[in-house]
């Protein structure tokens, strides 16, 4: 997070009674039996696909895209495939389908919702609804046939409290090389400062960009191009002294993303610094991070403030209105509101690659915030799927 304009400020319950109830929060949960998976198989939900799936009911899906090495072409990215039971794979796409269905109907009183696949022995994939009003269901219902609905009544959202990063704990790079500057470290702009990404690919003419969060540049990252050219810099602790490294190419605020391009002799490396391993290879598809929480994985952040944290994915393709000023699709949400803090909007979420899990990493998604208010507990950003599928980057 930005250490100003700041749409992503602590945890605001204290256990205040009188903040819990301006806070309530209703569970409701809309269970709809009979879930059409398409396939011959006849299931069950709930007892277990791991006592009926065969392998001739196993599905691909592909998991990740990738670079064949580091230093690749930023056009060149490679499909990583895998198996999984079909039901699973069937259910996650019904899910998905209610989702976008969701997000279409445009609603008011909605200020989140996002897909909780299943696991692969209880396969059926639901969506998490957040609102303000619980007569959304009824909207709802007419649009996502026969995935089960987890709605939450949420009365009032308070403002994120007003708190401020102490850059004197922020992680600096430690010896700057021009050619080689790394995600993971702090960086500034005129107004704030967040964490810088690992290198950004255009994947049509391959070029290597900087990136961080939008909101680090202001106005809670609203901007497109009213902040083309402004600086980027990165303060080295050899000299300590701020060094201009990039210009902003535009801002993409439904992704809370800004595209910098490098100036002089600098150059975004494919590595986060304080990583292990450090360097990047490629980024998990939407499927890919179904996939990891159907599994408990959990994923890594280097943030510049609050270093590394783990944290188990919590919902995918998601859609949060919490922050900002615009509703943001394409989000992950994972970890606890733990897992950042302000100064580390820009810092990206990996995992191992786990064709080569002792040298590269997968890039998740960009942080850009955590919740605030009782009852939320978890930290969001844009997916890299996203990113490549709407504005054509990728790590």
């Amino acid at each position: 997070m930005a250490t100003d304009d700041r749409p992503d400020a602590e945890d605001a319950s204290t256990g205040d009674d009188s903040s819990t109830e301006r806070s309530r929060i209703d569970r409701r949960q809309l269970l709809r039996a009979g879930v059409n998976t398409g396939v011959a198989a006849t299931l069950v939900w709930g007892v277990g696909a791991a006592n009926y799936v065969s392998s001739e009911d196993l599905g691909s899906i592909t998991y990740a895209l990738a670079r064949p090495s580091p230093d690749a072409d930023g056009t060149d990215l490679e499909p990583r495939t895998k198996d999984v039971p079909i039901p699973w794979q069937e259910s996650l796409r019904l899910a998905f389908d209610a989702q976008d269905a969701i997000h279409d109907l445009g609603l008011s009183p909605l200020i989140s919702s996002f897909v909780v696949p299943g696991s692969y022995d209880r396969p059926e994939a639901s969506v998490s609804v957040n609102a303000t009003d619980e007569g959304v269901l009824e909207q709802i219902e007419d649009v996502t046939s026969s995935v089960p609905i987890d709605l939450t009544v949420v009365d009032e959202i308070p403002p994120p409290p007003e708190q401020e990063a102490d850059e004197s704990d922020a992680y600096r790079v430690q010896d700057l090389d021009p050619e080689r500057v790394p995600g993971g470290v702090v960086c500034h702009s005129e107004r704030a400062s967040g964490t810088l990404t690992p290198a950004l690919f255009d994947a049509e003419d391959g070029s290597r960009y900087f990136a961080t969060s939008n909101h680090v540049y202001g106005e809670q990252g609203t901007k497109e191009e009213e902040h083309s050219g402004e600086p980027l810099e990165l303060r080295s602790d050899e000299d300590d002294e701020r060094h201009r490294i990039g210009e902003v190419v535009r801002g993409y605020p439904a992704a809370d993303t800004v595209q910098i391009d490098p100036v002089d002799e600098f150059r975004p490396a494919t590595e986060i610094e304080r990583a292990e391993p450090s360097t990047v290879i490629g980024q998990f598809t939407r499927d890919g991070l179904a996939d990891l929480m159907a599994r408990e994985a959990t994923l890594e952040k280097i943030g510049a403030f609050s270093d590394h944290t783990v944290g188990e994915v919590q919902g995918v393709n998601a859609v949060t209105c919490y922050a900002g000023e615009i509703c943001k699709p394409g989000q992950l949400v994972w970890g606890n509101e733990e897992d950042l803090t302000d100064g580390d909007s820009g810092s990206v979420n990996f995992r191992a690659d786990p064709e080569n899990p002792d040298d590269y990493v997968l890039v998740g998604g960009i942080n850009n915030a955590r919740t605030w208010w009782p009852g939320g507990d978890f930290t969001w950003g844009t997916a890299a799927h996203h990113l490549l599928e709407k504005h054509g980057l990728h790590f």
